[in-house]
Parts: C-alpha cells; structure tokens; sequence
C-alpha cells in the first residue's frame, strides 16, 4: 500500500465554508466532554473516562487535563468541548509491582466501558479523533510518541496507532508528521503535522475480513477516504487509548529503560472523540 500525503494548505482553505457535522452512526463509546465539567470530574465516576488509568502511579488526571478555549472540532456539539492532557517527569505508570514502566511517560484515555472484550470487539467499528497541538507544552519530536491506539485484549500487540515524532521502526517518515500505523507497523497514511488548527481522523477497524480504512481532513472539512481496505490483523478486542505515550531514546527495551530529559511539561489537545458502529458502512464524515 503506498502512503498518501495530503496538501493540507489546499484542505484547509476549502474547509473554511464547513460546518459542524453531527455524528450519523450509533455510538458505541462517546468520549466528547460536556462544556460544563471542570477538570476535577476527571478523577471521579462522572468522567467520561476511566479515572484510574493510564496515568502516573501518585498522580490525578485533574493535574494532567485542561480545557482549553478552543474552536469547536468537527463533530463538537453545542455542548462540548476540547480536552487537553500533559505529560511530566511523574507520568510512569506502574501496572503492577514497583517500579513501573520507567522507559514510557504516559498519560491516556481509556473509555470506562471498552473492557477489550465489550461489543467494539466484533464487527465494524470506527474510532474518531481530532486533534492539534498544545503550543504551551510543546513535544520534543526527537522521542516517538503514541497518541491513539487500540491495544489488543491480551497486551500483546496494538492493531493500529497513531504517532508521531521520530519513528522507531519508520525513520523515513518526517519527524513532524501525523502517522497511521498498521499492526506490523507499516505506515498507512502520513500528513504534516499542521501549526495551528484541528486535524480530523476516523479508523474503520474490519474485525470480520482483517482490513483497515483511514479517513482525514482539516478544519472543519468534511472527512475523505485516504486509505482504503488495507489488509491489517484487527483481532484480539481489546481498548482504545486516546493521550500521550512518549517513547525513551538509547534503548531496545522501550518499556523499562532508555532516556528520557527531566523537565518534562508537554501535551496535547483532542475534540470529537469516540467510536461508532459502522456496520452496513456507516462513517461519520
């Protein structure tokens, strides 16, 4: 499959006339943040997320989350609004017994009821996300980051990813492109990532036939097909992360060693986030 790159200038002037889109499929997770919490609602039951994971061991997503004032993402409702989370030095998360994964900082969303073997397991399902960067905590791209994945229910591998920075296993790619991944981490689609602004992507996981489809746009445009029926090995369940896992330089044991600087202070911003059920071919766009 060759990789598709997209003139994002041309894009983003035609998306100027665009209007909010409303989602058109059933949804089987909604992650889209009502206008009226605050960030303390992040630790609790009424979080949209799990409040327990994945974030640092001694630390609470309300020190990790902002809402920014941003302008409204494509599929935004009157009532929601953008979400911001950071990583620093104490983003370590630790599954187990001490010490943790000291390779990874990481803080993500994980939607409290994607139990990796719920109903986004089977059939066709679409994951949505738009994003854009934080100019106030910047990344260091020197470092891989994962920014959206849905990792198999076994932890063995993820189906697919959403990266950027400097790709371990894809060092041709720019540093400071937005990347599709595929399972056997073959890049499916690529992008630049854009300064200022929102840039919108849906993943259409085929859990039947084992293929992939990505759709893209910026602004407010409309979504266009951009990679289509990939063959990719979507089996397993599992759940998707939506956040920031930074990846350590040095090392082939990226989980438990490698550097990573101190100082740490950097993040990201999302809209629009959830899954749908896309069965008969139904996608948002």
């Amino acid at each position: 499959m060759l990789v598709t790159t997209f003139l994002v200038a041309l894009w983003a002037t035609a998306a100027v006339c665009q209007a909010q889109a409303s989602v058109r499929c059933p949804l089987v997770f909604d992650g889209r943040i009502p206008s009226t919490v605050t960030n303390t609602v992040f630790d609790t039951a009424s979080s949209p997320f799990n409040p327990e994971y994945v974030k640092g061991k001694d630390l609470a997503f309300s020190s990790m989350v902002s809402l920014p004032a941003s302008q409204a993402s494509r599929f935004e409702e009157n009532d929601t609004k953008a979400v911001g989370i950071s990583i620093n030095d104490e983003s370590i998360f630790q599954p187990g017994d001490p010490p943790g994964q000291l390779g990874f900082r990481r803080a993500e969303f994980l939607y409290k009821a994607n139990n990796g073997t719920d109903a986004s397991a089977t059939g066709l399902k679409t994951v949505h996300w738009s994003v854009q960067l934080d100019p106030s905590k910047p990344l260091n791209l020197s470092h891989e980051y994962m920014m959206v994945w849905r990792e198999r229910n076994d932890f063995s591998a993820n189906q697919f990813m959403f990266q950027t920075g400097s790709l371990l296993y894809n060092t041709s790619v720019p540093k400071d492109n937005w990347s599709v991944v595929g399972k056997t981490n073959n890049i499916i689609f690529t992008t630049p990532v854009s300064k200022d602004g929102w840039q919108n992507f849906a993943v259409s996981l085929d859990q039947d036939k084992n293929k992939l489809r990505v759709y893209y746009s910026v602004g407010n445009g409309q979504l266009k097909l951009v990679a289509d029926s990939v063959v990719n090995d979507n089996s397993g369940g599992g759940q998707f992360h939506a956040g920031l896992l930074k990846k350590p330089t040095g090392t082939a044991d990226v989980v438990n060693a490698g550097y990573q600087e101190t100082g740490i202070d950097e993040g990201v911003i999302y809209g629009s986030l959830f899954v749908e059920d896309s069965a008969g071919q139904c996608v948002s766009l």
